[in-house]
């Protein structure tokens, strides 16, 4: 496995990658390169310089309510981000997709919606060679809100494989948004670790005193944690996942409000120190 992390890409950001133990980033914010060449090339000459290579790309695919008289379009513009990962020696186009949670229909008719339009777009990456990874986020609506993202329960998740079974769409598996509904990400893992694609490394930290007085809907009693400065078993969980045979990229994802501001790369890099070691790499 080879260990990255999500960042916009800037040679600041391939600078902490070096200084640390990472092969690779995930590139957020690059959606606008599939017509930019010069940037491209200037990106994949500095992610030479400093011996890094591009995991993945962070792109929105479409909603599951995209119309069909707007699905060529659609298809146009992810073949080329498809021609973009390519380029980029295989990278993965990952992102927190596919949103667009219909609250007025059931479960199985949102799977429904996401087949009719995800079968075309799974096609188009089977004939380009690119793997497509949906990250298990319910969306800043919550779980299941309207216009949330429909990967979020490993029920849910399990529809959605089976609704497009390609191997080429997938997950970009993260533990922590499973650590707070509850679900078991070791059974999850399991489960679908032929689709698992990519890691994303963030863990979570619950605040049971707060659970215990004022139960789960309200905020306050979970946050998002650096890997090393939570409880999840990432030394058991990587020992599972090399057990499954998965050879992928784990990318952390940092969004842990501990490590702001001028303290940011410092978090990357004492994760990172603590992910390399889990990883037995």
């Amino acid at each position: 496995m080879k260990l990255g992390f999500l960042t916009p890409f800037t040679e600041d950001a391939c600078k902490v990658a070096q200084q640390g133990p990472f092969d690779c980033l995930e590139i957020g914010g690059a959606a606008g390169w599939i017509n930019e060449p010069d940037t491209r090339k200037n990106a994949l000459s500095t992610l030479e310089k400093y011996g890094l290579f591009a995991a993945s790309f962070m792109v929105l695919g479409p909603s599951i309510r995209t119309p069909k008289a707007d699905m060529p379009g659609v298809l146009d513009t992810m073949g080329k981000q498809m021609d973009m990962a390519n380029e980029f020696g295989g990278a993965i186009l990952t992102g927190a997709a596919p949103m667009g949670y219909d609250p007025s229909k059931n479960l199985d008719a949102n799977v429904a919606l996401f087949k009719e339009v995800y079968s075309p777009i799974a096609d188009l990456a089977e004939r380009k060679g690119v793997k497509i990874a949906f990250e298990n986020w319910p969306g800043g609506r919550g779980p299941y809100g309207d216009g949330g993202n429909l990967t979020v329960t490993a029920e849910s998740i399990a529809k959605m494989l089976e609704a497009v079974p390609s191997k080429q769409i997938g997950l970009e598996f993260d533990p922590s948004h499973f650590i707070w509904q509850g679900i078991d990400s070791f059974r999850a893992a399991r489960e679908f670790i032929s689709r698992i694609h990519i890691i994303h490394a963030k863990d979570t930290q619950i605040y049971d005193e707060r659970v215990a007085w004022g139960g789960t809907f309200g905020r306050g009693w979970w946050r998002s944690r650096l890997p090393g400065f939570a409880k999840f078993d990432w030394h058991g969980f990587f020992a599972l996942m090399y057990e499954l045979g998965f050879d992928g990229s784990v990318v952390i994802e940092h969004e842990d409000d501990s490590f702001s501001g001028d303290r940011r790369n410092l978090g990357f890099l004492l994760s990172g120190d603590y992910l390399k070691k889990a990883l037995m790499d």
